[in-house]
């Protein structure tokens, strides 16, 4: 199979290649699809909860904060309110 990549597409593929973490193009190319296939979003609401909850463990564990004021907390229950 032959893929041809625009000049975006060609820059990220070497990116990768530069980090040392791939060996070649269709490594590259693999792990992306890989990634794409699996599924990164909670599905159920106990899921959803066990993500908001591990967020704020790691929130407080590290006291991570996104700016001056503004906290991974605030933004959690801003979307609540919707």
């Amino acid at each position: 199979m032959d893929i041809h990549l625009d000049s975006r597409g060609e820059h990220l593929i070497e990116q990768q290649l530069r980090s040392g973490r791939y060996h070649s193009a269709e490594q590259v190319v693999v792990s992306a699809l890989e990634a794409l296939a699996e599924d990164a979003y909670p599905r159920t609401d106990d899921e959803r909860r066990k993500a908001v909850q591990d967020m704020l463990a790691f929130e407080e564990k590290h006291r991570l904060t996104l700016g001056e004021g503004i906290r991974i907390r605030d933004l959690i229950h801003e979307g609540h309110k919707y």
